[in-house]
């Protein structure tokens, strides 16, 4: 008892300070809390006002009648002629607006006309690169904003506007795109983040990184804890981060993205206050390890755990056995592979909020094992994603992928997006994820709850 009445006094202290300083602190927290908020909406505003302009000139030109009226007559022109009225409509359209990245696809013909010619035919099955035409064409959206590499500009990260051009009937004839050079908009980010000190991305629906200041990140990284902030078109979520830290998101829905802004709180206190505060946690800290066990150790037992190359839950091996074995940019080193999967659980985040997360979790990698078979190997990525590798082609993998849908329905009421490619040995094995992955957002767009090849 006497060893515990040094503790007993110093916590008494740390409320009676708690108790005088607790109101102006508080004061200056939600101070910050408001500039977090200005700072935010002025940087959403920003990127609004960046991409809306583009937005607009793209369902312009999808609407445009002349360009209506020649792909309807497309296939009755001569092809040469037909170059030529593209190239030099294209070539008007980007001297009136400065955009060097302005492209038309025919549905038809799959011509894919530049402000020079015709630059390429499209076919997704010899390019990866053209995948993004039939997503668009079968997401059965009229406008879309992606992020990508133009093939024409040296493989330059893009943010492309796509706008699905019609007839008078509703069919698809094409589709126009504007594509913005990603170094421009980031430069505008990196001017607000120096200025704010705050970080800035784009995030789509799944988490992954669209937009960055950083070319590594783009497309590289998941911030999907941010999708968990409820976050809507109307304001921004503030969400606390680690001691001082804070994540703001709102949807942006003209881009179908989300904003996310994170940085560290810097508190305007008084002298007085900050002394107090840290009083307080010398405090409140040296009766904690006086009762609770040596935090250091489980500290260091969690970061030894978090890098281990297995999913602790799962038991499966995690995206630190795919970079130990293969690296960051590996690719395949071994032919034994003929397909790749990618698939996740449709509204993960409703569904865990409803019912028991981790048992629907463990529940569909048994399923998903009885469809492996024991022919390749299964990783969790991230959540409620998870990517194989296996050893059959990808028609078979299709139908049992078809029945591990019907299974997860039927037997766990959840439903799954599965995308599956045949394995491109000549390419890395994130080109090949990416494949599958967009595949695999293709059903998600379509509804979820089934299989996507490409």
């Amino acid at each position: 008892m006497k060893q515990k009445i040094p503790v007993i006094i110093l916590l008494v202290l740390s409320l009676l300070l708690i108790t005088y300083i607790t109101p102006s602190f508080l004061h200056n927290k939600q101070h910050e809390i408001s500039n977090n908020q200005l700072v935010a909406s002025h940087i959403y505003g920003l990127i609004a006002g960046s991409v809306e302009r583009p937005i607009g000139i793209s369902t312009g030109l999808s609407s445009d009648e002349f360009l209506i009226r020649a792909l309807e007559q497309e296939e009755e022109t001569n092809p040469k002629a037909m170059e030529a009225m593209m190239s030099s409509f294209l070539s008007a359209i980007t001297n009136q607006f400065g955009y060097a990245a302005t492209f038309v696809v025919s549905e038809k013909t799959k011509r894919f006309y530049t402000p020079t010619g015709i630059a390429k035919i499209v076919n997704p099955q010899d390019d990866p690169y053209d995948n993004w035409y039939p997503i668009f064409i079968d997401n059965g959206l009229d406008v879309a904003v992606e992020t990508d590499r133009d093939q024409l500009f040296d493989y330059r990260w893009s943010i492309f506007i796509n706008a699905r051009i019609k007839d008078d009937e509703g069919n698809t004839l094409g589709v126009c795109r504007i594509g913005l050079f990603m170094e421009d908009f980031q430069k505008m980010l990196q001017e607000v983040e120096k200025e704010y000190q705050v970080k800035i991305n784009l995030i789509d629906t799944q988490g992954l990184v669209q937009v960055d200041t950083n070319f590594n990140n783009i497309k590289n990284a998941y911030i999907s804890d941010a999708l968990s902030d409820g976050a809507n078109d109307k304001a921004f979520t503030h969400v606390k981060k680690g001691k001082s830290g804070f994540r703001m998101t709102r949807y942006m829905p003209s881009l179908r993205w989300y904003l996310v802004v994170q940085g560290n709180n810097i508190i305007q206190a008084q002298t007085k206050g900050i002394i107090s505060i840290v009083l307080i946690y010398f405090f409140i800290i040296h009766a904690i390890l006086y009762f609770l066990f040596d935090q250091k150790k489980v500290q260091h037992h969690d970061l030894v755990k978090s890098s281990l190359p297995e999913d602790e839950l799962t038991g499966l091996p995690n995206r630190n056995y795919l970079k130990e074995s293969y690296g960051e940019l590996g690719v395949f080193n071994t032919t034994r592979y003929k397909s790749l999967v990618v698939f996740d659980i449709d509204h993960f985040k409703i569904v865990n909020d409803g019912r028991d997360g981790d048992k629907i979790v463990l529940a569909i990698v048994e399923l998903a094992k009885t469809a492996l078979d024991d022919r390749g190997i299964m990783f969790r990525w991230s959540g409620d994603e998870f990517v194989l590798f296996l050893e059959m082609d990808s028609y078979e993998a299709e139908e049992r992928f078809t029945d591990f849908c019907e299974q997860s329905q039927k037997e766990l009421d959840v439903t799954v997006s599965v995308g599956i490619v045949d394995v491109d040995l000549s390419v890395s094995i994130k080109t090949n994820y990416y494949r599958a992955v967009q595949a695999c957002y293709a059903v998600k767009e379509a509804g979820g709850n089934g299989v996507g090849k490409r």
